[in-house]
């Protein structure tokens, strides 16, 4: 069985303020191009890619064109 918890209204008033007043999480990472801060290292990771990938990822069938292969991937399945 599980246990229903009600969804105390005082936490999300308090996180809803946290982000109105501009207090985020905080970010440790920073990409060395463009400064955009990120508080996982795996997502400055790939982030940075974008600015250093020169190669490119083609579909075969309309020709679009990617900077991730998995955005490729992504638009393949659609």
């Amino acid at each position: 069985m599980f246990a229903v918890m009600p969804w105390d209204t005082e936490d999300r008033t308090s996180a809803y303020r946290r982000r109105v007043a501009g207090v985020t999480p905080r970010a440790d990472y920073v990409c060395k191009y463009c400064q955009r801060r990120f508080t996982k290292s795996y997502n400055l990771m790939i982030h940075e890619r974008s600015h250093r990938e020169e190669v490119n990822y083609s579909c075969d069938v309309c020709g679009k064109t990617f900077k991730r292969q998995e955005n490729l991937r992504q638009h393949r399945h659609y």
